[in-house]
């Protein structure tokens, strides 16, 4: 007998009108008390206004009277969510899914509150477990790519985003959550078409993402002006819309070295409580600003904050790494024998020329710079940093040969089909054109040097070198996603023994299979630029060399750099960060012990002065 009046309450909601349609069904509960319909009609008009504060006692009631009910759960969990409740809001959504627990929608809301909670791990498992229930649900593939992407899986972060054929139904705001997961894997020309879609523009979380897009791929000017026009609707911006503008006000305010409205932007993002990534990234923002304001104690305190929450993030995703002394880059201990290293020669391999150039070295070492220094030159095409060589890794331990002491047990025909694995990874994201050379520029290919050898044992490899400490302390205060490195930078002398680990996993190898290689020294590079461009010439045999001295207005060019350090190879080169190590040296002293071997080896000099 109460269907007319909830059909009047139905039509007056899907109109619109939810101020009516709240009064309306608030009046009649009045006269036909504990109609489920009409409550559930009248909490999502008071949600529609705003008003989760009065919708939420709505659905706890209707969740209480009925517990039976998965939806009336799910729907007590959404706005008690919205409304920071995340304890009562995660036992809501866990009374769902008891009750439903193939409900792909309840699933991805469940994921949503976990991201918030800064549980991301927790998160990506229950995308993940949506797609396997519905293999053909966009939204749970993209809020999957993004969870991945957080706990350091690329790979799989790339091939979980949906086909574009999916991409013209999408509502706006999973259009948008598509860019951002697009942007992070390097398709930024596709997420550019997104953002710039009718429609999506003229949203004000649109006009955000559009202007870190910008921001990220070196688009400065675009970037300001999007920020300028951000800014104007900023009064109607919600909690996650106004910590997204700060964080793109920080970043640009760091590359005008306008470091007092940085800190503002950085600090204000920390007052939102945002989730834990945020927190995290505004605390290395902070440190970055006292390293510049040469206050290395502020620096500390901040990196100390950052990578506190990035332990715990990692120990959800890796904690048999976390929690024990292991080596979060395992197979640095891994070295090969004599014996085991005899596949050196193999007349089957391809020339120099007709393999890539690889340049490795540890992370921070300026391998961004040299890659893109090549990149430059026609000649050449890098293709930013894959993990390409461990695909081959992933596919001969799959077929029973660990690497690397099984290498010298692979036969040609094994070789020739690893390196159709590395190419054909190649070709997912780059085009050679004919007479153009790879570039494959990965620091921790160091690691991967035997592989290097066993497939393209006539390769060209650059070493980039830096001062052991100089590179300690530009990976701790770099905000890495990758959860073995966020392990690895937890402290400095965690990261100094990994560093000395990966160093004497080369110097060994190199000794042991004499690979064609050019040492580069970052101190060499910034202090005679022109000196160490004739010395790659020379290496490569390149002729034209101005190409590689020009390479910052290439890469300012380019865009999309996937690397950390890409704000930064845009800018000329200089030796701003040579010694940067001195003034914390009071943090590095116990590191310097374990430093010391592979310093002496390479003749770098620890003293504090």
């Amino acid at each position: 007998m109460n269907q007319p009046l909830i059909q009047q309450a139905v039509a007056l909601f899907q109109n619109g009108r939810f101020q009516d349609a709240a009064q309306f069904c608030q009046q009649a509960l009045a006269r036909v008390p504990g109609d489920e319909s009409l409550a559930t009609l009248w909490a999502m008009s008071l949600q529609n206004l705003g008003r989760d504060q009065d919708a939420a006692p709505v659905y706890r009631q209707l969740a209480q009277g009925r517990p039976e009910i998965p939806a009336y759960w799910a729907n007590l969990g959404l706005v008690l969510r919205r409304l920071g409740e995340y304890a009562e809001a995660e036992a809501a959504y866990r009374h769902a899914l008891e009750r439903d627990p193939r409900n792909t929608g309840f699933l991805v809301d469940y994921g949503l509150l976990l991201l918030d909670m800064g549980r991301i791990a927790d998160a990506r498992h229950r995308f993940l477990d949506a797609v396997d229930l519905h293999p053909g649900l966009a939204e749970a593939h993209i809020y999957a790519s993004l969870a991945c992407f957080e706990c350091g899986d690329a790979q799989r972060a790339a091939a979980l985003i949906p086909p574009p054929e999916q991409w013209r139904g999408l509502p706006d705001h999973l259009r948008e959550e598509l860019a951002t997961a697009l942007m992070q894997v390097g398709r930024t020309s596709e997420a550019e078409s997104l953002l710039m879609a009718p429609g999506m523009r003229q949203s004000l979380s649109g006009i955000i993402r559009l202007a870190q897009l910008n921001e990220r791929t070196n688009q400065i000017p675009q970037a300001r002006a999007l920020m300028d026009q951000a800014r104007a609707q900023a009064a109607t911006a919600g909690r996650q819309e106004q910590i997204d503008l700060l964080h793109l006000e920080a970043s640009l305010a760091m590359r005008d070295k306008d470091h007092a409205k940085a800190r503002a932007a950085a600090e204000s993002i920390i007052a939102l409580r945002p989730h834990v990534q945020a927190e995290a990234n505004a605390h290395f923002t902070l440190a970055n600003i006292a390293d510049k304001q040469k206050d290395p104690a502020t620096a500390m305190s901040h990196l100390e904050h950052a990578h506190a929450i990035h332990f715990q993030l990692a120990a959800d995703v890796v904690p048999e790494i976390a929690h024990s002394d292991a080596e979060p880059l395992k197979v640095s201990g891994k070295w090969l024998t004599t014996d085991e290293g005899a596949f050196r020669h193999d007349p089957r391999a391809p020339s120099a020329a007709d393999s890539p150039v690889f340049i490795v070295g540890f992370p921070r070492s300026g391998t961004t710079m040299l890659e893109q220094m090549l990149d430059a030159h026609p000649h050449y095409a890098s293709m930013d940093e894959r993990a390409t060589l461990q695909r081959c890794i992933e596919r001969m331990e799959a077929r029973g040969f660990e690497y690397p002491h099984a290498l010298d047990m692979l036969d040609g025909t094994a070789a020739d089909e690893l390196r159709a694995v590395y190419w054909s990874e190649v070709a997912k994201v780059i085009t050679l054109q004919p007479g153009e050379q790879l570039v494959d520029k990965n620091p921790l290919n160091m690691l991967r040097l035997p592989m290097i050898l066993r497939l393209f044992p006539n390769a060209k490899i650059i070493l980039a070198l830096r001062h052991p400490c100089d590179v300690l302390l530009s990976c701790y205060m770099q905000n890495f996603r990758s959860p073995a490195f966020m392990v690895l930078c937890s402290s400095l002398e965690r990261l100094a023994k990994s560093y000395v680990n990966a160093m004497k996993f080369w110097i060994h190898h190199q000794a042991l299979l004499a690979p064609d290689t050019l040492v580069l020294r970052y101190e060499d590079t910034v202090g005679d630029f022109p000196a160490q461009v004739e010395r790659i010439g020379s290496f490569l045999g390149i002729q034209d060399r101005d190409f590689l001295a020009q390479f910052s207005q290439h890469a300012a060019r380019k865009g999309y750099i996937s690397t950390p350090s890409y704000s930064q190879v845009v800018e000329p080169v200089n030796a701003r960060a040579v010694g940067r190590w001195q003034p914390y040296s009071r943090w590095l002293l116990p590191a310097l012990p374990i430093l010391q071997p592979v310093a002496d080896h390479w003749g770098y000099d620890l003293t504090v002065r």
